[in-house]
């Protein structure tokens, strides 16, 4: 959630990675600033060769700069380069169009999850509307204006759900321990049902969900169906992580959707 945001802002607004050895970004919150000055992270970008770079994203904790994220920046052939090194490898290809270039998003398994267009092919300067998909099928949308992500929304039974991102928000809904401890509690919460271990039943089930205006869990649906033993138990998981601060916009707090992947694997 939170690094992938950081990833994609830090891609849009630098456009001298290749041009430069060295290429630094400063934000406040999700928007970029001249300066450090007033800044909470930092983006830096070395270049080592024509067809790699490293991408490093830095936070600002207890007035020091913390490295949060290493990222590895690799050109291919055919119009593709990929990003890796971190939890989420994935390959963009991109192709020339009038105005700009057609981009499209893949993840580790080549599955395409994210397409658009985009005024360079590298760094990504979004430009419109992108859709997310899952399956050959568009469960969202993102529309960029000027550089910056101004709305998003995850699509669900023909309802457009504001997602927990700096595009809905001013900061975004935040678990107790950051992504890592969400991830941690939702392996611990998850209770693998026996009869689908028996018979070899396993697979991802993708749970949305909210956080609602006092922090608590609402409207947990499933995405992505596997099998009803399966589905159910992703569904008790979610709502044992019960340690969100809601998200907050114009000073209140509002109602924001989430997306979580629950595995279920045999070993």
């Amino acid at each position: 959630m939170k690094y992938t945001l950081i990833l994609i802002v830090a891609l849009f607004f630098t456009q001298t990675l290749y041009s430069q050895s060295d290429t630094i970004v400063y934000y406040k919150g999700h928007a970029p600033c001249d300066t450090i000055h007033g800044a909470d992270r930092q983006v830096v970008f070395q270049r080592k060769n024509d067809k790699k770079s490293v991408m490093m994203t830095f936070e600002l904790k207890n007035n020091q700069w913390k490295l949060e994220k290493t990222e590895i920046i690799k050109r291919m052939r055919n119009g593709r380069y990929a990003i890796g090194g971190g939890t989420n490898n994935i390959i963009r290809s991109y192709k020339k169009i009038n105005g700009g270039y057609q981009v499209e998003e893949y993840n580790y398994e080549g599955k395409l999850r994210k397409k658009g267009l985009s005024k360079k092919m590298f760094p990504l300067h979004r430009v419109g509307q992108w859709q997310s998909l899952y399956d050959n099928n568009v469960v969202g949308i993102e529309v960029f204006n000027e550089e910056l992500m101004v709305q998003s929304y995850t699509i669900f039974k023909g309802r457009n759900l504001p997602n927990n991102i700096y595009a809905n928000a001013d900061t975004i809904a935040e678990y107790k321990g950051g992504d890592d401890g969400f991830a941690k509690d939702l392996a611990h919460n998850i209770e693998y049902p026996r009869i689908c271990q028996e018979n070899g039943i396993s697979g991802c089930v993708l749970v949305l969900f909210a956080v609602d205006e006092s922090g608590m869990l609402a409207d947990i649906q499933i995405l992505k169906k596997v099998d009803p033993y399966l589905d159910e138990a992703a569904i008790e998981a979610i709502k044992a992580c019960n340690k969100w601060r809601p998200a907050i916009k114009d000073g209140k707090p509002v109602k924001l959707y989430n997306i979580a992947p629950v595995n279920f694997l045999l070993r």
